[in-house]
């Protein structure tokens, strides 16, 4: 269950923009409340966290939970806690390296930057494919796709990569090879993290982008001036990996474009998932790099979105264009030959559970009858697939209503027809 998306009723109008934008079917519920006003609600158990409801909402009537709070309150209790940080906070957190002189004085042991954690999820990822040529891999680095495929499309987990995420990779190191004790906290630019995390153990708080600069606005926090950096030696590409197409660029050089590789993002990738689960095994690619947010995690669910998204791009592309100017490309080789002299790539690995969710049968009488609910009884009636009620078609809208997450009085023609009745009399 996740239950990192939450809905403030009193503020939720009934518009349907979030049921239009969810890619999943049942993860809202729209239900009239004692007063006859139409609420959406969301199912925990089938949401992904993918974020779109909180995008499409007008009303802030959707909202999300992080650990900054908490992350802070441990801190000042003389909890023992180190920090891993996405390589996008060069992007969208300003002054970060201020932030982490902060963040040290308030008692944060030691800071890690994720694209450490992502050298080393490539590095297993190559040698995961030279172990297994026949292989064919979804990326995971993504918890939106994870929950997708546990919830919705479990025949796909045995293609999903057993290699855990760069964040996951990042906190492995730290406990196995570098001795750091004490919990871990992610400065994260993704509310899905916090499922990921629930998952694997890896992680303690979801501290996202939003929420620490909400939390130093709020608290009126004045950064010292001095700036500090991460507490390891310099990574080599992992930097690339947040960005559409990261991971198959590192294994482009690395495998010598030896391994087909095709990726999608955004609101097509649902979709590309489903056609992979129906595509013969030989016609797809060694792997399948997919991200939930169009832009990847540069722009994630939990960035603060001061800068758009084209600031953002600029800014990663300098750090590409930076680290391929002064990285010495021998030093990069060398650095995977010192990876498979010291990991074990199995601390590496993870494995995936199907949620095993009900999901209701619904047949063509189920559709005529809901049908019928809508006062809908003839081919022109439902076919007008307005879209109000948050479905491309009415006959989409029948199906939810047979599968009980939608009502019949949410369909506009059905309020329109019952208003002239009421008129009548």
């Amino acid at each position: 269950m996740s239950g990192t998306i939450k809905t403030n009723n009193k503020l939720c109008t009934g518009c349907n923009r979030c049921v239009r934008e969810c890619p999943m079917d049942m993860a809202n519920i729209t239900y009239q409340n004692d007063v006859g006003d139409i609420k959406v609600m969301i199912d925990s158990e089938k949401c992904i966290s993918c974020g779109r409801c909180m995008s499409a909402c007008k009303h802030n009537a959707r909202y999300y939970l992080d650990d900054t709070e908490r992350f802070f309150e441990d801190l000042k209790n003389g909890e023992k806690i180190s920090l891993i940080v996405a390589p996008s906070v060069r992007a969208n957190v300003p002054a970060w390296q201020r932030l982490f002189t902060y963040l040290k004085q308030q008692g944060v042991q030691k800071i890690y930057d994720v694209s450490l954690g992502a050298d080393i999820c490539i590095w297993a990822h190559i040698k995961y494919l030279e172990e297994n040529p026949e292989a064919h891999l979804i990326s995971q680095p993504c918890p939106v796709i994870v929950s997708y495929m546990e919830i919705y499309q479990p025949e796909l987990l045995k293609f999903l990569s057993p290699i855990h995420s760069p964040m996951a990779c990042t906190s492995i190191y730290m406990k196995e090879y570098e001795d750091i004790s004490g919990s871990i906290a992610a400065l994260s630019p993704c509310i899905a993290k916090a499922d990921e995390f629930r998952e694997t153990n890896l992680c303690r708080y979801n501290v996202t982008f939003a929420g620490i600069r909400e939390y130093i606005s709020r608290n009126r926090i004045v950064l010292p001036t001095e700036e500090s950096g991460f507490d390891h030696s310099e990574s080599a590409f992992g930097v690339l990996f947040p960005i559409p197409g990261g991971l198959k660029e590192n294994i482009d050089y690395l495998m010598d474009k030896k391994v087909s590789i095709d990726k999608a993002e955004g609101d097509s990738v649902f979709s590309s998932l489903n056609i992979y689960s129906e595509t013969p095994e030989e016609i797809l690619p060694q792997v399948f790099d997919v991200l939930n947010c169009d832009f990847g995690c540069n722009s994630g669910t939990a960035c603060s979105y001061e800068h758009n998204v084209f600031e953002v791009n600029r800014t990663m592309e300098g750090i590409r264009k930076k680290k391929r100017e002064e990285f010495d490309w021998s030093r990069y080789e060398e650095i995977y030959k010192q990876y498979n002299a010291r990991f074990d790539i199995n601390k590496f690995t993870r494995n995936y559970i199907p949620r095993m969710l009900t999901f209701p049968y619904v047949s063509d009488q189920d559709i005529d009858n809901a049908f019928k609910l809508m006062g809908k009884n003839d081919f022109n009636a439902q076919n007008i697939d307005c879209g109000a009620c948050g479905n491309e078609t009415c006959y989409n809208m029948a199906r939810k209503i047979a599968m009980k997450v939608n009502i019949p009085i949410n369909c506009i023609v059905k309020s329109i027809q019952d208003a002239k009745v009421l008129n009548r009399e």
